[in-house]
């Protein structure tokens, strides 16, 4: 299965700096024409008068002998007014005008808030390349933006189509966050789990994804994670079984073509899981077994042979295995110990992961998560990543992941 992307699209939420028409004793003066007219908006916006002021505005423009700092203020001071008066289409053109001004006509302490806005109007404008550009030329302001700020400028980057720039900062600012011991943005994994797709690294994106499902928890994650490994070359039966079982238990709502495959697999002679298959049923999966009612029945007696000396370690792991899907959990710790007790099991690694699984299905999570180190272990490659999956999930109903920072004037990527 390939990996899907939720884009959102950027919000008009902006944090801009007001254009102003005073400037700081070091910044280059202006001309007195423009700044008795910006001197007249300041006024009329402050009376509510946006009209007013966008004439005067206007008549700033036409004030002749202009410098290009006097049209760097004036395109400044156009943005924020056109905010204020919501209308960012215009703000969007002022402030790329602003932003457009030739760097050596700013003045240091003033490129930081005039980048900050070109690109956060150029992203809502969809002008990507503008804001790509405007987001390198932010990186390079003194002192650098925040992170919340450089998350942005990763977006816009990525959205102008420099993956590798895009992914450099996102991992930048992902280790800066590990390193202060903070979870890192969304908005940084998102932009270099999309870089990754963008660029056919298929794996790389599957563990950035794995770990939004690590950091976040959000069902949303967790669904396209469980599609994406069910996919996984070299996968045994009772793994599909496996990932079906965590999609339960997170309350995801399996497609029907996945769900008839784990609904398939389960009824299967070399499983009999019918519990599991008539689970599998409700999301679409195959019709109930006609020997579920047979084999459910004898379950009873089953367990009596389990805790017997007939009862072998495979054939109590078995046992354990099947009511797990009758919904049977206590009854299934219990098989699974006696496995554990018994040996000689085929798989040394069921026994740990169907106990894992029973114990968390009882909300034992921390016993849980040490079941699963254990089954890790003995696991072949592919199915330790299965096991890896249901130990996340119980270290995070043991510890649920916090919430995630606020979020700026920023989106996830766009498909």
């Amino acid at each position: 299965m390939t990996i899907k992307f939720l884009g959102a699209a950027v919000t008009a939420g902006f944090l801009l700096a007001s254009g102003s028409a005073f400037a700081a004793d070091s910044a280059p003066k202006l001309s007195s024409g423009v700044q008795k007219q910006l001197l007249a908006a300041q006024t009329a916006a402050k009376k509510q008068d946006f009209p007013g002021a966008m004439a005067a505005i206007a008549a700033a423009r036409e004030v002749s002998g202009r410098t290009p700092y006097d049209d760097l203020e004036i395109n400044r001071y156009a943005m924020s007014l056109s905010v204020q008066s919501k209308d960012l289409t215009a703000a969007g053109v002022a402030g790329e005008a602003a932003a457009d001004t030739d760097p050596s006509v700013i003045p240091e302490s003033e490129k930081s808030p005039v980048y900050t806005a070109g690109m956060q109007l150029a992203l809502n404008a969809k002008h990507y390349d503008k804001a790509a550009k405007y987001a390198k030329l932010l990186l390079a302001t003194t002192p650098p933006p925040d992170a919340a700020m450089q998350a942005l400028a990763a977006q816009a980057m990525y959205l102008g189509g420099d993956y590798a720039g895009a992914t450099a900062l996102a991992q930048k600012n992902i280790d800066a966050a590990k390193a202060a011991n903070q979870k890192p943005q969304r908005n940084d994994l998102d932009i270099i789990m999309s870089s990754q797709v963008k660029q056919k690294d298929e794996a790389g994106a599957e563990a950035t994804l794995e770990l939004l499902v690590q950091n976040y928890g959000q069902n949303e994650d967790w669904g396209q994670l469980l599609g994406v490994t069910l996919g996984t070359k070299g996968l045994r039966e009772i793994d599909y079984v496996y990932i079906g079982r965590l999609a339960q238990l997170l309350g995801i709502k399996m497609s029907a073509q996945d769900a008839q495959l784990i609904g398939g697999v389960a009824n299967s002679n070399s499983l009999a899981l019918y519990g599991d298959a008539d689970n599998m049923q409700k999301m679409g999966g195959p019709a109930a077994d006609a020997r579920m009612a047979a084999d459910k029945k004898s379950i009873p007696d089953q367990i009596k042979v389990g805790q017997g000396a007939k009862g072998t370690g495979e054939f109590n792991v078995k046992l354990a295995e099947a009511l797990y899907g009758y919904g049977m959990f206590p009854e299934a710790e219990a098989a699974a110990r006696v496995a554990q007790q018994k040996g000689g099991t085929k798989d040394p690694s069921e026994p740990n992961m169907i106990l894992g699984q029973a114990l968390t299905a009882q909300g034992k999570y921390a016993d849980a998560s040490a079941a699963f180190t254990t089954a890790a272990g003995n696991a072949p490659a592919a199915s330790a990543r299965v096991v890896r999956l249901w130990d996340i999930y119980a270290k995070q109903k043991l510890s649920p992941p916090a919430a995630a920072p606020a979020a700026t004037a920023a989106a996830a990527p766009a498909k």
